[in-house]
């Protein structure tokens, strides 16, 4: 067996087993456990038979005010008949919070977790972490100033919504109209920030110059937009 046939045979991770998070203090990619669990069986066969994994540890840390869930354990694996050496994962995830929510799922999420950096010393999932090329451990960089954007001037909203609505198909009604910012209240604000009695006025105003002048050819927005 080639070093890297493993590695190679579960880096790829595809689009349906990847899911996007932010929990507000890191984001990343998460990797649908049962994708996993699929392919360590593709690889090595049923758990038990070709896989399987001790608990080395369970345990619970206090933290920041907050209890976590800890769970250690080790992965083996059967390749040409024989059993590996284990390798060695560890999970966390947070049971009770500094306000003092409580999960009864903390263990069973820091198990997945134990057993996901476990695969990943196989290579099992390696595309999503390696383009990354960052942990959710990883220090984030330093946030970059922002600078105020240019108030625009104040616009004919009718006027804008008219011309748009003269050029675009009813398919892409909502997407345009999201995409728009207009003035409420006296305020700059974006189109999905409305509140739906304004924004039902809006658009009840654009479905009708659609229906009056659809002509289904490029809209012209961006001209203005430019100006």
């Amino acid at each position: 067996m080639n070093n890297l046939d493993i590695y190679e045979a579960g880096r790829a991770v595809p689009n349906e087993a990847q899911k996007a998070f932010n929990n507000g203090r890191f984001s990343g990619t998460d990797i649908n456990p049962m994708w996993r669990i699929k392919k360590l069986t593709e690889l090595f066969g049923a758990c038990g038979v070709g896989w399987y994994y001790d608990i080395v540890s369970e345990r619970a840390e206090e933290h920041g005010g907050m209890t976590i869930a800890v769970v250690d354990l080790n992965l083996y694996i059967k390749v040409d008949g024989e059993w590996s050496k284990p390798i060695y994962g560890t999970g966390g995830n947070t049971i009770v919070t500094a306000k003092g929510a409580v999960s009864d799922e903390g263990y069973k999420m820091a198990l997945t977790d134990a057993l996901s950096v476990a695969c990943k010393a196989l290579g099992i999932g390696a595309d999503v972490y390696f383009a990354k090329d960052k942990t959710k451990y990883t220090a984030a960089a330093a946030p970059q100033k922002k600078t105020a954007p240019p108030v625009p001037e104040q616009r004919d909203f009718r006027a804008d919504m008219t011309e748009i609505m003269n050029a675009i198909t009813g398919g892409d009604m909502k997407y345009i109209a999201t995409g728009l910012h207009v003035w409420s209240d006296g305020k700059y604000t974006a189109i999905e920030q409305i509140p739906d009695t304004e924004l039902a006025k809006y658009l009840g105003y654009a479905e009708e110059h659609y229906k009056k002048n659809h002509s289904g050819i490029p809209y012209a927005y961006d001209r203005k937009e430019n100006r």
